[in-house]
């Protein structure tokens, strides 16, 4: 190889003593940090695949007194879903916008109130959500609040920093009232049955 641009003296101390490539050497240095930066990644993507939204299944067939529009059945379907999400990212990250997006009233007073114990101890929890068959049991008549029974798959991990305390797998039932509030229906009560 022949360097056009640098004196003999340059070109004399570039040379390697022991014959070795300094190419080679450089593509296996990069070839290397490539490897570590995509073995970082794949667990980042595996946590990010995680956090997509829940599945839940809507069964409104048995609502009473009044009988649930199509349209009010897709939107409660869509809120019911962004509200687990955004319950599962404020308890992950200790954050209350999430919250504030998707609760009300008493729900939002409790979950808020989580959110600050476990901020306060050093505390996160993650949510993996296996699924929800949720049934909506009373449509108010004038279309205000609806009622909804829903049986939840859910992991439950408690940490301290990177260290799961606790994990815990369950089917959990619960009891969520939804009003319409703005351009959205939002959680106004969220109770376990245990």
């Amino acid at each position: 190889m022949r360097l056009h641009s640098l004196p003999d003296l340059t070109r004399k101390q570039l040379k390697p003593a022991n014959g070795s490539n300094p190419r080679l050497a450089r593509i296996l240095v990069f070839a290397a940090g490539l490897t570590l930066m995509i073995s970082g990644a794949v667990p980042l993507a595996k946590r990010i695949l995680a956090d997509t939204k829940p599945n839940v299944q809507l069964n409104v067939t048995n609502a009473a007194p009044r009988e649930v529009e199509e349209n009010t059945e897709q939107s409660v379907l869509r809120d019911y879903t962004a509200a687990w999400k955004g319950l599962s990212a404020a308890l992950a990250n200790n954050s209350l916008a999430p919250l504030n997006e998707n609760f009300t009233g008493f729900a939002l007073d409790k979950l808020t109130q989580r959110v600050k114990d476990q901020k306060q101890n050093g505390l996160t929890t993650r949510i993996i959500d296996h699924g929800h068959k949720v049934e909506a049991v009373f449509y108010s008549p004038d279309g205000s609040a609806i009622e909804l029974k829903d049986t939840a798959s859910l992991e439950t991990q408690v940490l301290d920093g990177g260290s799961i305390l606790h994990s815990d797998q369950a089917q959990v039932q619960y009891y969520a009232v939804l009003t319409g509030a703005e351009d959205r229906w939002k959680v106004r009560v969220l109770e376990s049955s245990k």
